[in-house]
C-alpha cells in the first residue's frame, strides 16, 4: 500500500477529485468517485478497478487493512484537502474507480428466472431520487434498473452516496434508446410493462388501484376471488416512474401494457421513490404467487 502525501492542490494525480460537487464531474470521463468511508471500503472489495484512494491524514490507520497494494493512496491534511475536492472534507476518504460498460439487456435477461422485477425510468433526473430507487431496487430485490439518457448519473457522487452503495451490484442498464429495449423486453422475454400515474390522472380511466376496497376480505363476498384483491402481477413485470414534475409522458403511457395507482385521501401525489417503494413493497411480497 503506497501512502503518497499530496502538498500542492496542483498536483495533477489529484486532478480526478478536484471540485467533484461540479455537475457531470466525471460521467463522461470514464470514472467515478465514490465518496464517504462505508462506500470506499465497499467500493474496494467490489469488482470495480479502483485506481486511487484519497485520505484525510487522520483516516490512514482506519483504511490500512482494506487497501490493496496495487492502489495508490493519497494523503493529504483535511484543510487542503477540503480545497481540493470543493467542500469540507469531513467523510475523510474518497475513492476513484474505472466505469463499466452499461450491462446489455441478453446479458440481464440471462441472469432472470421466471419471476422477475424492474425498475425503469425515463427521465428522473434528481439525484437523490436515482440514489434512493437504486437502494429500494436492492431491498426488494430488482432484477436491474432501466435509466434513460435523461436520468442522473447513477454512478455521481451524489447518487452512490444515497444509494448507500447498491448501484456497485445491482445491475444498472444506461439505456440511449429506453424505448427500443423496453419493446424487446415485451417481445423477446414477455416482460408486462406497467406504468405507475396519479390517481384520476388519466381521462380514459383505464387506471388499476394498487388495493381495491371492495375486495378485502370484509367486503369480498363469496362470488369474489381472493385473488382480486388488489392488482395482481405477471410472472415478469417493469415498473415504470415518470419524472418528478410532470411524470410519465404519452409516449411511456402508450408503450405500457397497463396503469397503476396508489389510492390517496387528502394528497394528490407522492413523492416518486416514496411512491416506488409502496409499488416495490406490493409486487414483491410474498402474498403474490
Amino acid at each position: 500500500m503506497p501512502l503518497i502525501p499530496i502538498e500542492s492542490l496542483n498536483d495533477p494525480r489529484v486532478d480526478v477529485y478536484r471540485d467533484v460537487k461540479a455537475p457531470r464531474h466525471s460521467r463522461w470521463a470514464g470514472r467515478f468517485v465514490a465518496e464517504g468511508k462505508r462506500l470506499v471500503k465497499r467500493l474496494l472489495v467490489s469488482d470495480y478497478v479502483v485506481e486511487s484512494v484519497l485520505l484525510s491524514a487522520g483516516h490512514v490507520d482506519d483504511f490500512s487493512p482494506w487497501l490493496p497494494p496495487e492502489v495508490s493512496a493519497f494523503v493529504m491534511p483535511r484543510p487542503l484537502a477540503a480545497e481540493l475536492v470543493g467542500y469540507n472534507f469531513h467523510c475523510g476518504a474518497m475513492a476513484c474507480a474505472i466505469r463499466k460498460p452499461s450491462p446489455r439487456l441478453e446479458d440481464v435477461m440471462a441472469r432472470c428466472g421466471a419471476r422477475s422485477t424492474f425498475i425503469v425510468c425515463p427521465d428522473v433526473n434528481d439525484p437523490e431520487n436515482i440514489g434512493t430507487l437504486i437502494r429500494l431496487g436492492a431491498a426488494f430485490g430488482v432484477d436491474a434498473v432501466f435509466l434513460g439518457p435523461a436520468c442522473a448519473d447513477p454512478f455521481s457522487r451524489r447518487v452512490l452516496r444515497v444509494s448507500m452503495g447498491n448501484a456497485l451490484t445491482l445491475p444498472i442498464v444506461q439505456s440511449p434508446d429506453l424505448r427500443a429495449d423496453l419493446r424487446r423486453l415485451k417481445t423477446d422475454w414477455d416482460v408486462q410493462l406497467a406504468a405507475t400515474v396519479v390517481e384520476n390522472s388519466d381521462p380514459t380511466d383505464d387506471v388499476q388501484p394498487l388495493t381495491d376496497d371492495s375486495c378485502s376480505p370484509a367486503r369480498r363476498g363469496n362470488d369474489v376471488p381472493e385473488s382480486l384483491a388488489g392488482a395482481p402481477r405477471p410472472a415478469r413485470l417493469a415498473l415504470l416512474f415518470g419524472n418528478e414534475a410532470h411524470g410519465l409522458g404519452s409516449e411511456w403511457l402508450e408503450l405500457c401494457d397497463r396503469r397503476l395507482t396508489i389510492p390517496m385521501h387528502d394528497a394528490d401525489s407522492l413523492n416518486v421513490a416514496v411512491a416506488a417503494g409502496i409499488f416495490l413493497y406490493h409486487f414483491t411480497s410474498a402474498t403474490h404467487p
